[in-house]
Order: structure tokens, then C-alpha cells, then sequence
């Protein structure tokens, strides 16, 4: 069978060539589809299994009769880089899909397991006080108002803020890539993060891609989002000014207030005497959080007018496209790799997965799927996380 030769329907390449625009695809990929769409060449099932690892649609969509119809309902789709998007990228989608599937086994886990529904889970509204809502995160989450002070530097700030919201039965996974192919990168310009929320267990997806400064302001962005009950997709730069929907722009200005409480910014701005892009830069590192938020912040709080701001936020985006081409360079990610896979997937779910399969209610073929790894993968995993407890 692998020689014969298939006919696909016309529709069907159209399709495929149309979701793979924007994928890291070959124009040799693309030359083929296109002599199989005018009917110059008739593929072999071989052909047609190499051409689905090539572009990451499934096998048996090349043989439906009419372009199937994926719907991701927590993608509101926005634009990149002006160009309108109908269809999130492959990537994309096999990330959400596995998050689902992790989110559903862990929710069945947890009632069973006799949890309640998480309270603040749905809790406030997009019209809440912006305070009030910083102080109920905050105490649920047992921080201080500069909960920053008692760390070293931005990565420091980053684990603790992931850490205190894994211990309210947050779960936080964390990628920058499809699996272990290092090849299928999750792109920042499509998303930078995005949040399934549920009652019993609301999960928050990080795209590791992301700066670091990008990083803590997401996390903290998309647990407002857990706070308000709404699912979320997070792609908006962060150098937009002016965010249209509401519920947006108040998680914002939550994340903002909690990264960056006034009072204290207020103090450090009156302390400071140097020039405002320079200050502007200092108290991003006491605040460990990202310029865009300190100069925005100082643009609310009348501390420069439009005009400095906008020049500011020019200068701040030409660094980040620098940043942006270096990063893209840089494939290596080093340090351990035990460890760096463990600071990415949530401990509370690989310890509720171990035991689910110690005692035989989960196979250890599902465990791995879950996590992407194999058995030996799996047990140093454990090993690096301290084991079962």
C-alpha cells in the first residue's frame, strides 16, 4: 500500500497550504503541495506520511472530503504583525489540546481525591475595585506588598510569584517548545501565554520563549484572569497603549498594582534623580518587572506626559526586537536538564500522576504522554523533585 498512489482532494491541499503560511515550512514543502494540487503529480501513502510530519497535520486529514473544522475557543484571535490570523499555528494547538487533556486528568484526580471548588476561582468582576482586587490576591496568596525586596533578581521573582500561586492549586506548566522537539518553538509574536480555567483545577500556560520581564508580568496577568473566571489568550505586546476590551485592560492594571504597588513606586521615582529613561530602567530592577510596566506606570501617575512615554516605549521595543533576534539564535538552552524540565511542569500534577500510577488507575503509557517523556525520563523527573511524598 505504501506505493499506491492516493488522490487528495483539491480542498483539502488548499486548506493545508493556507494553515501553513505562517509555519516554519520549507518552499520545497510548499512546491510539492502545490504540483499535488494542480494534479502535475499523484502522492504515495509514503509521501503523504512524510508530507504530515513535514507540516504537522495529522495523517488522516489528507484523506477527508472537506477541510475539518478545528475550533480553539480560547484563542481570540488578534494579529501578527498586522497580518490577520483565521487559524491559530500548529504549535499553538497541539499545546492547548495536550493542556486540556492534562487539565481534564487532573480535575477527575483532584475530586477524587475529595477537593472543593477553589473560591476565589470566578470571584470578582472586570469592574472591581483595582485595590481590592490587588489585596484579595494578595492575601490568598500570602505576599507582602513588596513581596519583590526578598529576591535577587528577576528570575528569583518569577519561581517565588510561580510557587506561592502553585500552593493556591494553580496549576503553572511552562514550554517554549511542542514536546522535545526543539525544532517546533512556540512563537511570542502568536502568544505569550494563555489560562484554562476550571473550579477545581485553573491551569496558567507559560511560553517560556518570552523575556523574562514578559514572563513575571504574564503570570501574573493571567491569574487575575483565574481571579475574574475567564478563560484567557494572551498575545497583546506589551508595548500596546491602548487595549480596547475591558476585561484586558483590568487585568492589566491589577498586574501592574501587584507587581508594581504606587505607593512604593512613587517613593522610588521622588528617591531617584536621574534621568528618566535611566530611572525609568533602575526601578524596573528594584520592582523586578519590565520597563513598559514602570514607564506606563509613570504615565498614570503623571510623572511624564505623552510624548516622553511614547519615545520611551521606542526606544524599549527596538530593544526587545534585539532581544527577539538573539534569543532566536540562541538554541541552546543549558544547564540541567532534569532540572530545567522540573522548574516547567507543575510538581503537584507529576506527584498526583506517580501516585495514580503506583496504585495502578493510570497506565504509565498515559503518564508519559502527559508529560512528554519515557520511563526513564519519568523516574529521574521524580528523582529531581524529590520523589513521591
Amino acid at each position: 500500500m505504501a506505493g499506491v498512489s492516493v488522490n487528495i482532494k483539491p480542498e483539502i491541499i488548499k486548506w493545508i497550504l493556507h494553515v501553513i503560511q505562517f509555519e516554519d515550512v520549507t518552499d520545497a514543502t510548499i512546491e510539492i503541495l502545490n504540483k499535488w494540487q494542480a494534479g502535475e503529480k499523484i502522492p504515495t501513502f509514503n509521501q503523504i506520511e512524510d508530507m504530515s510530519r513535514k507540516t504537522n497535520i495529522p495523517f488522516g486529514y489528507f484523506f477527508l472530503d472537506k477541510p475539518p473544522i478545528e475550533k480553539y475557543s480560547i484563542v481570540d484571535y488578534r494579529t501578527i504583525n498586522s497580518v490577520n490570523i483565521t487559524e491559530p499555528s500548529r504549535e499553538l494547538m497541539e499545546i492547548v489540546d495536550l493542556m486540556t487533556d492534562i487539565q481534564e486528568w487532573m480535575v477527575e484526580y483532584v475530586i477524587e481525591n475529595g477537593q472543593e471548588e477553589l473560591e476565589y476561582v470566578g470571584s470578582i468582576e472586570n469592574t472591581t475595585n483595582i485595590q481590592v482586587a490587588v489585596n484579595d490576591i494578595r492575601k490568598r496568596l500570602e505576599i507582602d506588598i513588596d513581596w519583590y525586596a526578598n529576591t535577587k533578581n528577576i528570575g528569583e521573582a518569577f519561581r517565588f510569584l510561580k510557587k506561592k500561586i502553585e500552593n493556591v492549586n494553580v496549576l503553572v506548566m511552562i514550554s517554549g517548545i511542542v514536546g522535545n522537539n526543539t525544532h517546533r518553538k512556540l512563537n511570542i509574536d502568536e502568544f505569550r501565554a494563555f489560562t484554562l480555567v476550571n473550579k477545581y483545577v485553573p491551569l496558567i500556560f507559560i511560553n517560556s520563549c518570552d523575556s523574562e520581564t514578559g514572563k513575571i508580568f504574564s503570570i501574573v496577568h493571567e491569574l487575575v484572569h483565574v481571579w475574574i473566571g475567564e478563560n484567557s489568550f494572551y498575545n497583546v505586546p506589551m508595548d500596546v497603549n491602548n487595549i480596547s476590551h475591558r476585561t484586558e485592560q483590568f487585568c492589566n492594571s491589577v498586574a501592574a498594582e501587584l507587581l508594581i504597588p504606587t505607593e512604593k513606586f512613587l517613593e522610588k521615582w521622588e528617591e531617584n534623580n536621574k534621568e528618566e529613561i535611566d530611572k525609568i530602567d533602575t526601578i524596573a530592577k528594584s520592582f523586578r518587572c519590565s520597563k513598559y510596566v514602570v514607564v506606563r506606570k509613570a504615565l498614570d501617575n503623571k510623572k511624564i506626559n505623552q510624548s516622553t512615554y511614547e519615545q520611551i516605549v521606542t526606544k524599549l521595543r527596538k530593544e526587545f526586537i534585539e532581544w527577539k533576534k538573539k534569543h532566536k539564535e540562541n538554541k541552546s538552552i543549558g544547564g540541567d536538564y532534569y532540572r530545567n524540565l522540573a522548574s516547567k511542569i507543575d510538581k503537584r500534577f507529576i506527584m498526583a500522576l506517580a501516585r495514580s500510577a503506583s496504585e495502578g488507575k493510570v497506565q504509565y503509557t498515559e503518564v508519559y504522554r502527559l508529560t512528554n517523556t519515557n520511563r526513564k525520563t519519568f523516574e529521574k523527573l521524580l528523582d529531581e523533585m524529590g520523589g513521591v511524598n
